[in-house]
């Protein structure tokens, strides 16, 4: 496929004229433009990836809250005593492109 969309940009066709060509739809070729497109280095992944944390002592018999710090850099104090329901919502919201 990659082939195909690189034969269309060296070319000049039109989308209709690579639909003609390939005998794929245009919806299909446009899709894997897209598809391929994500694959790139630097590009945005949709996927979730594991973020670094950093564990720290607390003193002894001192509950501190939680700090959670988004992939967008947004910092959440979490307190001992929370509704994970709450929290899971919060952070569903600040998911991209929110951030």
């Amino acid at each position: 496929m990659k082939r195909l969309l690189a034969r269309r940009k060296r070319h000049g066709w039109s989308w209709a004229e690579l639909s003609r060509r390939s005998r794929l739809p245009e919806w299909k070729l446009h899709w894997w433009r897209r598809r391929l497109a994500e694959k790139r280095p630097g590009a945005r992944r949709s996927v979730r990836t594991f973020l670094p944390v950093q564990v720290v002592d607390s003193p002894e018999g001192n509950s501190s809250p939680l700090e959670v710090v988004t992939a967008c850099g947004v910092r959440i104090q979490v307190p001992v005593e929370f509704n994970p329901d709450h929290l899971r919502r919060v952070l569903k919201a600040l998911e991209p492109p929110a951030c």
